[in-house]
């Protein structure tokens, strides 16, 4: 595992130093709604030129789609269909994917997915949680009061955290009931969670708001809100590598932010140009891949010395909203949201 160094250079420090929000603790089950802070309208991604040159590694037949799930435990791969309301689920094992991917219909249309684990997928739509076997095809459909779901993940006991729009945070039960709703965000546009470790208890949790440009760590157990900093002008996309450092993508101002998760501490803020967007990590190869939408391209970045160090860059198919890694393999997964296909870097 590579050092990862304690301190930046005094200009970087100063420039760190900018990201600061505040540090808020607001408890969970506040009936005080969404914070009365400054906003900015959320960032959304760039919109891709046509594509110049031919996308690196393989391309496969793929739904123009924003949101993909990859479970390396049951080799599967699991798309969002372009209606929303239908899974393409794609086998990874061999060489990298099956071009002939089978379908699973949903209930209802959906906003995202993740996997979950043992090859179950989780969707959020309008006031619903719906979970896929990958393996059989079976569908179920649970009820939750959240009207306007933007993201969820998993934690590490297997609940769910559901963000919404109006700015809470819901954690859901296997059996669909709401453990804890916990409120203070603008809104929540994605949620990271890093792997339990002695140092982190059952795995420090860390928001995402668009609205505010920011990210905040979140105690899901008693419901309050720790440290808050600013990610940027117009932060958009997040996720976390197995050092429990949270990466996230400043699409408006042209930057790869790091932060150190406990307690969450500004690292760098590196400039990336054309618009980054989806940012994934490969924890075996220990790089960070971002894709910048404006000039469809993805950069891998090496990150042991505690900057950005470029060690890739390839070619991609147009409009990559999502990326995924499969740190078993090194296998990268690019999805274009306007139906150029599924690439595959390995």
């Amino acid at each position: 595992m590579p050092v990862l160094p304690r301190r930046t250079s005094t200009a970087l420090a100063v420039a760190l130093s900018a990201l600061v929000i505040s540090t808020v603790g607001a408890c969970g089950n506040s009936s005080s709604g969404s914070p009365n802070v400054p906003t900015t309208t959320p960032q959304t991604p760039i919109s891709a030129p046509p594509t110049a040159a031919a996308a690196a590694g393989t391309v496969i037949p793929a739904p123009a789609s924003q949101s993909m799930a990859l479970d390396p435990s049951t080799s599967t791969l699991a798309v969002l269909g372009a209606d929303r309301a239908s899974l393409e689920i794609y086998s990874t094992a061999g060489t990298g994917a099956d071009p002939a991917p089978r379908r699973v219909t949903l209930p209802t249309a959906v906003t995202a997915i993740a996997t979950v684990g043992d090859g179950a997928v989780a969707a959020i739509a309008p006031d619903a949680v719906v979970r896929v076997n990958t393996r059989t095809g079976a569908v179920s459909k649970q009820s939750i009061p959240a009207p306007d779901p933007l993201s969820l993940a998993k934690f590490t006991d297997g609940s769910l955290l559901v963000g919404t729009g109006s700015g809470s945070i819901l954690r859901v039960r296997a059996d669909g009931t709401i453990e804890r709703t916990i409120t203070g965000f603008v809104r929540v546009d994605g949620i990271a969670v890093a792997s339990a470790d002695p140092d982190r208890g059952d795995g420090q949790v860390v928001a995402l708001d668009r609205a505010q440009s920011s990210v905040t760590t979140v105690d899901v157990t008693d419901g309050s809100l720790g440290a808050a900093l600013r990610a940027g002008d117009g932060a958009t996309s997040i996720t976390v590598d197995h050092y429990g450092r949270f990466l996230t993508t400043d699409t408006r101002g042209n930057e790869f932010l790091g932060f150190d998760g406990n307690p969450l501490v500004a690292k760098f803020r590196y400039p990336v140009a054309a618009g980054p967007y989806a940012v994934g990590y490969d924890d075996t190869k220990n790089l960070a891949w971002v894709a910048t939408t404006g000039n469809n391209q993805v950069v891998a970045y090496d990150l042991s010395t505690g900057i950005p160090v470029e060690r890739r860059r390839l070619a991609t198919v147009g409009q990559v909203d999502s990326l995924a890694v499969d740190s078993a393999t090194g296998t990268v997964y690019l999805l274009s949201a306007r139906g150029e296909g599924l690439q595959i870097i390995r």
